[in-house]
């Protein structure tokens, strides 16, 4: 049986979830069926080791965004689905969709899918731009119907996203003091600010601590916000890890105070850890987290949340096991994965 070619197009392997999402996607296609290729474009690479580590096929390109080194990546790229007879491009949010859009018109009988990971694609130029390629796309992804929105298409699938379970179900001895854990990137859009001011409302009243996994342009910020209110002994940045699984199996609660969100990577390993989620309602989150399984709370109300876990840890327990069990049976990378090569293999009938 003839395989069909992959191309999982990104804008670079950051940690991100997103890039993890691809990373996951392409060690566990089926490949008696498919031949998976990931490309990215830019200089970020700090997730090729783990690609590389799962024999998975990966060009890093390396292009900054000047318009010279667009049109080299749109010839390069090109090169290579010409090349490697690609009949499927992937493209993982709006930088690639649009690349891949235009090697769409050099190459009609390519397939396109997209999937944004995300709520806010970024500026309205980039809705717009999302919007005016519907035409070059063969289908969206999105991980919940509440993230429908004008500028995808009316075809789309809701396919959310999946990890490997037994990654994180560890048993490994949780931290003596009480940890309360954030994890991604250093940026406006994951609202760490916020936690300082709560640690630093509740630093005489309980005994705890914050630990920040992540890196990024808001690093500077939020070490002199860390001196200014003296929280050296309370909050700790451990920058970026690839120890993931041990670190929230050592952690007591997963805190996401994010203004946005797709549907991170993140809860669903901290639910597959058995770990009490507190996160704010945005994205697909309010599809997997509710009242019995987690905490969803406004900002307004994140501190109180914080309180109650801390006052009252059984039930935060209590709810952390019924949130595992609710990611053992939804979302699996095993069970993920093969809704993708479903999706794939029906394009190609077409």
């Amino acid at each position: 049986m003839k395989k069909t070619n992959i191309l999982h197009l990104v804008t670079g392997l950051r940690m991100g979830g997103a890039e993890k999402v691809v990373l996951d996607l392409a060690t566990y296609t089926n490949k008696n069926d498919f031949n998976t290729y990931v490309v990215s474009m830019s200089k970020h690479d700090e997730l090729l080791s783990q690609y590389l580590d799962n024999n998975i096929d990966t060009t890093v390109l390396k292009k900054s965004n000047s318009f010279k080194d667009f049109i080299s990546i749109i010839k390069e790229i090109n090169i290579f689905v010409q090349e490697k007879k690609i009949a499927i491009i992937h493209a993982h949010m709006t930088h690639s969709i649009i690349v891949a859009s235009i090697i769409k018109i050099l190459n009609p009988s390519l397939k396109i899918v997209f999937t944004s990971h995300s709520s806010n694609i970024g500026s309205k130029l980039r809705e717009m731009s999302v919007w005016l390629l519907k035409p070059f796309r063969d289908v969206d992804i999105l991980f919940s119907k509440e993230l429908l929105n004008y500028f995808y298409k009316s075809k789309y699938e809701v396919i959310p996203n999946g990890i490997k379970i037994d990654t994180y179900d560890l048993d490994v001895k949780k931290n003596e003091k009480f940890t309360f854990i954030a994890i991604g990137r250093l940026e406006i859009v994951k609202n760490h600010l916020l936690l300082l001011e709560i640690v630093n409302e509740l630093k005489d009243k309980y005994d705890f601590q914050l630990q920040i996994v992540g890196d990024g342009n808001l690093r500077n910020e939020i070490e002199d916000k860390i001196k200014k209110y003296n929280l050296e002994d309370k909050v700790k940045l451990l920058g970026l890890r690839i120890d993931i699984p041990n670190l929230l199996n050592q952690s007591h609660c997963l805190v996401m105070p994010s203004l946005w969100e797709g549907l991170p990577i993140v809860i669903l390993e901290a639910g597959a850890s058995s770990l009490p989620v507190i996160s704010t309602p945005v994205g697909s989150i309010p599809s997997i987290i509710n009242e019995q399984n987690g905490y969803l709370s406004n900002t307004d109300d994140f501190k109180q949340n914080m309180i109650n876990v801390l006052d009252n840890y059984n039930l935060a327990k209590n709810k952390g096991k019924l949130f595992f069990k609710d990611i053992s049976r939804t979302y699996s990378i095993d069970s993920i994965t093969s809704k993708h090569e479903k999706l794939y293999k029906s394009l190609l009938s077409i």
